[in-house]
């Protein structure tokens, strides 16, 4: 009984060790003053209730973890986390690895459901070096700092944000994914250097802020029993190439592909682009278009006409009266043409009466006969 026992325990032991996870970073602190290291972090706390058919849950997850040792030698106020750090010579550097975080929440209660989430990733893969430098900060892996005062380095860095909900055969969810993407950030002799992304290089110069490719869009879409609609705005701002800042002063680069040489208040920035978009899937608001050619269709109802039938047609056709100032009267010597809209036996333009004008235009030629024949007598 004794030994069964025993191999139980042996058994146990030998699977907790065939799963145990890979052995953390080791931390090398050698010449080192004040230094602070500590290998893969990594906590995941949740919490959920429910009561009465409704639920909640959330959870946190949260890493901080590279491949490699920390090491500090010949420096003085280190601090490394997560692997991967390297620090010589330098005064008050922190470097930490890639930082990964996915909180999310949850929650139902009769037939309605909501969630959201909002995971977050900074750096990727490579490794934080800082070599004779002062207050380097460093971010999320791939930064280099040499011989430089006050550069802040941060790898590419994303966020996707969303959120959704579902009732009753409908349901709804938005996104805001936004990412600054890039290689890795260099900074060398320089002072005052802010660098974000990846894919910044800054020498011998002063208060340079560089940043990688930017993207960033909004979505939204929505479901109900009439059909689907979706839209989106996408964003990005610079494409592939790197920023390069030597030997200038108050240099500010956007996007990649900036090059800036012995400049001083320069601001240079990628190409900017936006393709918004909208789709829908119902079928409200959907307008029909008749087929069979023109004239196939009546004015009223959409009932075809005799005419498109093959039958002679009966109705007639009646030109809609035309407005005064936009009528010609513009006509052949001879030809009478009245403008349409107005009564007859009036005076066109006025409408004073026809019948007194011409007897006013009598009498002026009786008298002027008269006159006339008694001057020759």
């Amino acid at each position: 009984m004794r030994s069964k026992g025993l191999l139980v325990i042996a058994a146990i032991f030998a699977i907790t060790l065939g799963t145990a996870r890979p052995a953390l970073a080791d931390n090398n602190a050698d010449g080192s003053i004040g230094a602070v290291q500590a290998g893969t972090i990594g906590v995941d706390p949740s919490a959920g209730a429910s009561q009465a058919g409704a639920s909640v849950s959330g959870t946190v997850p949260i890493s901080v973890g590279g491949s490699g040792n920390n090491t500090a030698s010949n420096s003085v106020g280190a601090v490394q986390v997560g692997g991967g750090n390297s620090s010589s010579n330098s005064i008050g550097g922190v470097q930490v690895s890639a930082v990964n975080s996915s909180p999310s929440v949850s929650a139902g209660a009769n037939g309605t459901t909501a969630g959201a989430s909002a995971p977050v990733t900074v750096g990727g893969g490579g490794s934080n070096t800082a070599s004779g430098s002062t207050g380097a900060v460093q971010v999320g892996g791939g930064n280099s700092s040499a011989g430089s005062g006050g550069a802040v380095q941060v790898g590419s860095a994303s966020a996707t944000p969303t959120a959704g909900a579902g009732m009753a055969g409908s349901a709804a969810s938005a996104s805001f994914p936004v990412g600054i993407n890039g290689g890795g950030n260099n900074a060398t002799g320089s002072t005052g250097v802010a660098q974000i992304g990846g894919g910044n290089n800054s020498t011998s110069s002063t208060l340079a802020g560089q940043s990688g490719a930017i993207t960033a869009g909004s979505s939204a879409a929505g479901t109900t029993p009439a059909g689907t609609q979706t839209a989106s705005n996408p964003v990005s701002v610079g494409g592939p190439g790197s920023n390069s800042a030597t030997g200038s002063t108050g240099t500010a680069q956007i996007a990649g592909g900036n090059t800036a040489t012995g400049s001083a208040g320069t601001v240079q920035s990628g190409p900017v682009t936006a393709t918004p978009s909208a789709t829908s899937g119902g079928t409200a608001g959907t307008a029909s278009t008749p087929t069979g050619g023109a004239g196939a269709v009546g004015a009223a109802g959409g009932t075809p006409t005799a005419a498109a039938a093959g039958q002679p047609s009966t109705s007639t056709t009646q030109a809609a009266p035309v407005p005064v100032n936009e009528q010609s009267l513009n006509v052949p010597l001879g030809a009478s043409k009245t403008p349409a809209g107005f009564p007859s036996g009036q005076l066109p333009f006025t409408g004073l009466a026809l019948l007194l004008f011409v007897v006013l235009g009598v009498a002026l030629l009786a008298t002027g006969l008269g006159i006339r024949t008694r001057a020759r007598a």
